[in-house]
C-alpha cells in the first residue's frame, strides 16, 4: 500500500520548489497539496490545488487549514517545502495528535546567512523524522549549521523531465525572438542566461562579459531584484538582450548556442539538469553543489564565480570549436539520464518507505 502523503508550500510562485512539488502531486493520486498563500507571481492553474485564502506571510488561517486538511485526509506522511511550510509543518506535530511522519525539504534555505532557521531544526530536531537534502553538500550544511544527525539525512537530488525537456522537443520551438537585431549579429553566437536576477545567481557576470565581446549575443530571461538595472544595461549594451520572464525556458533554449549557470552558490538549479536534457552545451561556476552534478571538461566547461576572463576563454573555445560544443552537448543529455523524475521518485519512496515500514 503506498504512503498518503501531504505536501505543504509556501506558495506557488515560479521556482524549483514548486515545480518539483507539482510533479509528484499531479504524478501520484496518493499525494495531495496546500500551499499557504496567494501571490501575484504564482503559477498558473494554481487554485486547482488546496490553498490558505491569504496574502500574509505569516497567518493563523493556513495552520487551521492545514490541521483540518490533516484530520480529514489523515496522512501517513507531511512533507514540508520551505521555510514557512517548515513552521507549519512542526506546529503540526505538536498539537493535530495525529501519528504521522514528519520530512523537511531541504531546498536551500540552509545556504543563507539565518541564523533563526539554524535554531528552529536545531530545536525542532526531535520532532522531525527525516530532512532530504537536494545534494550532499547540502547535507553537510545541516549536519554543520543546525545540527542535524547525519542519519536523519537523505540526500535526493533534483530531477528533469525527459519526456518534456529533450532534443527532439527543443526542436518544435520558435528559434527566432525577433529581437531586432543590427545586420552585425545576424549569424552571432548565442549566450543564454535563465533564472533569477539575483546577487547569488551571478547574472552580473554575464553583463559584463557582455560589455566586452561585441560579436556575441547575450539573452537573459528571468525576474527578481535585479530587473531594473538589467534592462537599463540592456538599453546601453548593443549586443545584450533582456527577455523578461519566460513562461517556458525552453524558448530560451531554442535561441542560444550555450547556456552559462554563474551562481556564486546554488543548491540543485533546476535549469542545469533541464538545459543538458535538451542538448545545450552548458558553461557553469566550480562551485557547490554544481560541482556535484556536473563534470568539468566532459560534460560541461567550468569557471570560478565572478572570473570575467576565465568565462571569455571558455565562450571563445565553445564557439570556435564545433567538436567540442557537440561534445559538451551529447555529453549533456547523458549526464541528465542519471537524474530522471523516474530515479527521483524511486528515491523518494524508498525514503518515504523506510519511515513508515508496514
Amino acid at each position: 500500500m503506498k504512503n498518503k502523503v501531504l505536501h505543504i508550500i509556501d506558495n506557488l510562485c515560479l521556482g524549483g520548489a514548486q515545480r518539483i512539488v507539482l510533479t509528484l502531486v499531479n504524478e501520484n493520486p496518493n499525494h495531495e497539496l496546500h500551499y499557504l498563500r496567494k501571490n501575484k507571481d504564482q503559477m498558473h492553474h494554481s487554485e486547482e490545488y488546496s490553498f490558505t485564502d491569504s496574502s500574509s506571510k505569516y497567518n493563523l488561517k493556513g495552520l487551521i487549514d492545514c490541521l483540518r486538511f490533516v484530520k480529514e485526509y489523515e496522512p501517513d506522511i507531511v512533507h514540508c517545502h520551505l521555510l514557512r511550510s517548515k513552521i507549519t509543518g512542526l506546529k503540526l506535530k505538536l498539537i493535530s495528535r495525529k501519528d504521522f511522519k514528519l520530512v523537511m525539504h531541504e531546498h536551500g534555505e540552509i545556504w543563507k546567512d539565518n541564523h533563526r532557521y539554524n535554531v528552529l531544526l536545531r530545536y525542532g530536531n526531535p520532532l522531525i523524522d527525516c530532512h532530504i537534502a537536494v545534494s550532499e553538500h547540502t547535507s553537510k550544511l545541516l549536519q554543520r549549521k543546525a545540527s542535524v544527525p547525519k542519519e536523519k539525512i537523505k540526500t535526493v537530488y533534483n530531477f528533469v523531465d525527459r519526456d518534456e525537456y529533450n532534443p527532439e522537443v527543443l526542436e518544435s520551438f520558435e528559434s527566432d525572438l525577433n529581437l531586432n537585431r543590427g545586420a552585425e549579429f545576424k549569424d552571432s553566437f548565442k549566450v543564454g542566461y535563465g533564472g533569477r536576477l539575483e546577487e547569488r545567481k551571478g547574472w552580473e557576470t554575464l553583463v559584463d562579459v557582455a560589455e566586452r565581446i561585441g560579436d556575441m549575443e547575450f539573452l537573459i530571461s528571468g525576474s527578481g531584484t535585479g530587473e531594473e538595472i538589467l534592462r537599463k544595461k540592456s538599453n546601453e549594451i548593443d549586443n545584450l538582450y533582456y527577455l523578461g520572464f519566460l513562461e517556458d525556458v525552453r524558448t530560451l533554449f531554442a535561441n542560444v548556442d550555450c547556456l552559462v549557470l554563474p551562481s556564486k552558490w546554488d543548491p540543485s538549479p533546476m535549469i542545469l539538469y533541464e538545459a543538458q536534457s535538451c542538448g545545450v552545451p552548458l558553461i557553469c561556476t566550480d562551485t557547490y553543489s554544481i560541482n556535484e552534478i556536473v563534470e568539468d571538461s566532459k560534460n560541461t566547461l567550468m569557471f570560478e564565480p565572478s572570473d570575467t576572463e576565465n568565462l571569455i576563454d571558455l565562450l571563445n573555445k565553445v564557439r570556435d570549436d564545433q567538436q567540442l560544443k557537440a561534445k559538451l552537448s551529447s555529453n549533456g543529455v547523458s549526464n541528465a539520464k542519471k537524474f530522471s523524475y523516474k530515479a527521483f521518485r524511486e528515491n523518494l519512496e524508498n525514503v518515504y518507505r523506510d519511515l513508515t515500514p508496514k
